[in-house]
């Protein structure tokens, strides 16, 4: 191989480096804008928060009890369950976490609204 040849290889594992990393990036930062707090943070939502309900989260209807809610929550969080997807990849285990957090979330509002209720 000439230099020539050598620098345009160079070359381009830089530039698709830089556009794998840009579009990689860029999904991070969308992931990020919509994922619910993390633990020690403060997991209350504002009233523009654009998050689904509760019953959305758990695919259950508004009027659930409390039996029908903490089954859901058991089956949601068995499919969610960040442990469940330790060895596949990052993405698959940072979107778990997310889902698990939004399902664990659901779940406090759930039980807070069944308390409210009664």
């Amino acid at each position: 191989m000439s230099t020539i040849e050598i620098l345009v290889v160079i070359f381009g594992l830089f530039l698709g480096y830089w556009v794998v990393s840009r579009f990689l990036s860029g999904k991070s930062r969308v992931a990020s804008g919509t994922e619910v707090p993390g633990p020690g943070q403060d997991a209350q939502r504002s009233p523009a928060d654009s998050s689904p309900a509760w019953h959305e989260v758990l695919n259950i209807s508004p009027q659930a009890t409390v039996e029908e809610i903490q089954n859901a929550y058991d089956v949601l969080m068995h499919q969610y369950h960040p442990n469940m997807v330790a060895t596949l990849g990052p993405e698959l285990r940072g979107l778990a976490e997310r889902k698990s957090k939004q399902i664990a979330i659901a779940y406090r509002d759930a039980m807070q609204s069944r308390v409210t209720a009664t």
